[in-house]
């Protein structure tokens, strides 16, 4: 087995903008800096904002419409779904970024985790990973309506390889990380009901994560390839058979994802209510300054 550097540069290209994205998003939403933090909260929603209009320009081009029946399913509905979502997001992060202009910051962060919150360590890798996660989600549908061997479901497939093994990569050395500088404690503000679900979800959370690219891989390898990371083409022997394949593509293309996605439906609900129906800021600022 060998690599070979990849004949086309539209998969390694966007690939390292989306790389960028996700280090300047780590890097300016916990600077000391307001206007770097407000910067970075911006440049979050742009980056939603150009997700809203590659789903709606493939509403009003006819992608959509022009799909096989085969292909069609619900995944429109659900892109369509994800921008009405990211819409309303990219209208708070305007508004965030105000808030975040306004407030001032002088306590430093350190790189290890404290008693009270999470270290810059954790916090680079957990908001570089989130962002890579949210480029992943939408790219994954786009993936599942455009025929096999186009042009851009090649492009996305590349960078959507690379991406899944970064978010491994970084989730792996977080892990690594929190076993020499353990998690901050929970707030002690929530109930006892609240404490036991997100004891039990944020383990049930990294394990989704980590199975939804090396469940990627496994579905690559038994289709028999090829695998793309970072513009460097892997070739793989032929698959192992239709029966081991298709149990790959039921949990990655579809059991792995309904789970990830309830179960961050339910972390983004905790954020929202600890923050705006508790007012308790604190909480979110232990992983966000």
């Amino acid at each position: 087995m060998h690599a070979r550097p990849s004949p086309a540069r539209e998969g390694p290209d966007l690939t390292a903008q989306y790389i960028i994205l996700a280090v300047l998003l780590a890097f300016t939403l916990n600077h000391a800096n307001r206007f770097v933090r407000a910067g970075g909260t911006l440049l979050a929603a742009v980056g939603l904002a150009f997700i809203v209009l590659s789903i709606v320009l493939a509403d009003l081009d006819g992608t959509f419409a022009g799909l096989p029946a085969g292909l069609m399913g619900p995944t429109p509905l659900l892109l369509n779904a994800q921008a009405v979502i990211a819409s309303a997001a990219v209208l708070f992060l305007l508004w965030a970024s105000w808030q975040q202009v306004r407030r001032r910051v002088t306590a430093p962060v350190p790189w290890r985790n404290t008693g009270s919150a999470f270290g810059l360590v954790s916090r680079y890798a957990h908001w570089a990973s989130a962002t890579l996660i949210l480029v992943l989600m939408p790219m994954g549908l786009f993936m599942a309506v455009l025929p096999e061997g186009s042009p851009d479901r090649d492009v996305f497939m590349a960078v959507h390889q690379t991406l899944g093994v970064t978010v491994l990569v970084l989730v792996l050395l977080r892990l690594a990380w929190l076993s020499r500088s353990p998690p901050a404690p929970l707030s002690a503000h929530l109930k006892p009901w609240e404490r036991r679900l997100a004891s039990a979800l944020h383990p049930v959370l990294y394990a989704l994560i980590l199975a939804l690219p090396v469940s990627g891989l496994l579905l690559s390898v038994t289709q028999g390839g090829p695998l793309e990371i970072y513009g460097w083409i892997v070739p793989l022997t032929p698959g192992t058979g239709a029966g081991a394949g298709s149990i790959w593509v039921v949990l990655h293309n579809q059991a792995l994802p309904i789970l990830f996605y309830g179960i961050i439906a339910m972390h983004l609900g905790a954020v929202l209510k600890h923050h705006f129906v508790a007012r308790r800021p604190e909480d979110i600022r232990r992983m966000l300054r």
